[in-house]
């Protein structure tokens, strides 16, 4: 495909070649004879000629094939031009770059580019790349006297964490010697163990003690308070797009609540140092906005759909596949089929209390699962693991804030916030006892439907099923 811009001097020196790359087939067809010399010495491909006259249009061989910009100051010129272009047999596609917006003598099939418009885009990209460029080098400043760097992720590691986690790393030009990624868990989930598997991430298990042979820590998809009673030395860097929770100390911070990845902020990052993106990270990143947006279709922004664009064709797609589409234990099959018989819907509200489970994983996969349920606009899955109560509530999005219901019916009592329409409340079992007394799996989740219910200002159960 090859294009053609129909250009008089003042026009490029005041607006440039606005649409096409330098590596693009171009050629000029110019009106002044001075101004074509200085184009061809320049290494440009030049025709020369009067825009009005019908065998410029032939000498050019323009085709229906080819695509036109004209880029003149005089309207009535513009309208001979495309006059003249829609008297070939077959003509072009054309575009028009005006000042003011869409010319009415033209036919609505040509196209109008907005001078201002696209410089006003151009400099709003190129200033959001300047600022991410300022935040990159920060955090290559804070990070880059540590010899033994640890990257540290939470305890059942996603996708969006695994792969930023590798971006940091990837950012700052280290290697699993020199930036280890580390959990205080392990990756239980089906689809993340697929993850690091077919990607070869090394995740390691670290431990409060085994902190301390770290020179720094940046924690990314993640915030020091999750991690409760574990003593944390320091934290140099905090990456991540969850709400801010808490009070604590950092030397770099950079906390995006608004986005619905933490892997678009290092799309970001990586786009304005003009970092080159392997196959194997633009796949991980494109996996991690993929499971925390649900393929964006949760609380996603403009910035999450960019980078999203940006990694698709980069990514490996059958790779991907394969991720998605794990095997799935038994034993996930049995907390289902338990987690179904042993429901409560009261209102637009679905509960259920799994008891201990192998996996915390099992539970936000169970709470998206019972949002297909009809009439159900909530649903609150929990469960015990690790010694802690384990809450997951997931919405429709179109009513209140799940971050805040955890907040306010569990905050008291443990860890607790997250999104609109996505949260998660971390009980110690300790903290339940000193509280109310040791409580059995009933009381338990009688305890989890008054606090819910009642913040919800929801009615009495409608079904009950032991």
């Amino acid at each position: 495909m090859r294009r053609v811009i129909f250009c008089q001097e003042q026009m490029f020196l005041a607006q440039g070649c606005l649409a096409f790359s330098d590596d693009d087939t171009v050629l000029y067809v110019v009106d002044d004879n001075a101004f074509k010399d200085r184009l061809a010495e320049a290494g440009y491909d030049v025709l020369c000629g009067d825009f009005r006259d019908p065998s410029v249009y032939k000498n050019a061989h323009i085709g229906q094939d080819d695509q036109i910009l004209v880029q003149v100051q005089d309207e009535a010129l513009m309208g001979d031009i495309v006059d003249n272009l829609y008297r070939i047999a077959k003509p072009p596609s054309v575009a028009v770059v005006t000042a003011n917006g869409a010319s009415p003598t033209l036919p609505p099939s040509v196209k109008h580019i907005s001078v201002g418009r696209l410089l006003c885009q151009d400099s709003q990209l190129k200033l959001r790349h300047a600022r991410e460029h300022q935040n990159v080098q920060h955090l290559r400043e804070v990070l880059c006297e540590a010899d033994n760097l640890l990257i540290l992720i939470q305890h059942d590691p996603d996708p969006d964490a695994i792969a930023s986690a590798m971006a940091l790393r990837s950012l700052l030009g280290r290697n699993r010697k020199t930036a280890a990624i580390g959990s205080f868990g392990k990756v239980t989930r089906p689809e993340n163990v697929a993850m690091v598997q077919l990607l070869d991430v090394k995740i390691e298990h670290v431990t409060a003690k085994s902190l301390s042979k770290y020179d720094a820590i940046a924690m990314v998809d993640v915030q020091p308070p999750y991690f409760g009673d574990i003593a944390l030395p320091r934290v140099d860097a905090v990456i991540d797009h969850h709400p801010c929770v808490g009070n604590y100390a950092t030397r770099y911070r950079d906390v995006r609540a608004a986005f619905g990845a933490t892997a678009t902020i290092f799309v970001r990052y990586l786009q304005a140092v003009e970092a080159k993106i392997t196959q194997r990270l633009a796949t991980a990143l494109y996996y991690g906005i993929k499971t925390d947006t649900l393929f964006l279709g949760r609380e996603t922004t403009k910035a999450d759909i960019e980078a999203f664009a940006h990694l698709y064709p980069l990514a490996n797609h059958a790779l991907i596949r394969r991720m998605q589409r794990p095997k799935l234990p038994l034993r996930d099959v049995d907390a289902f089929a338990y987690a179904l018989r042993s429901r409560t819907v009261i209102g637009p509200v679905f509960f259920t209390h799994l008891g201990i489970v192998e996996r915390e994983d099992v539970l936000p996969q169970f709470a998206e699962f019972c949002l297909h349920v009809g009439g159900v606009e909530w649903s609150v899955v929990s469960g015990i693991f690790g010694g802690n109560l384990i809450v997951s509530v997931r919405n429709v999005e179109n009513v209140k804030n799940a971050g805040e219901l955890v907040r306010h019916a569990f905050g008291r009592l443990g860890s607790a916030g997250g999104h609109r329409s996505m949260a998660k409340a971390v009980i110690p079992l300790a903290n339940l006892e000193q509280a109310f007394g040791r409580l059995s799996d009933v009381e338990l989740s009688q305890f989890i439907q008054q606090e819910v219910s009642q913040y919800l200002g929801v009615g009495t159960p409608t079904a009950v099923f032991a």
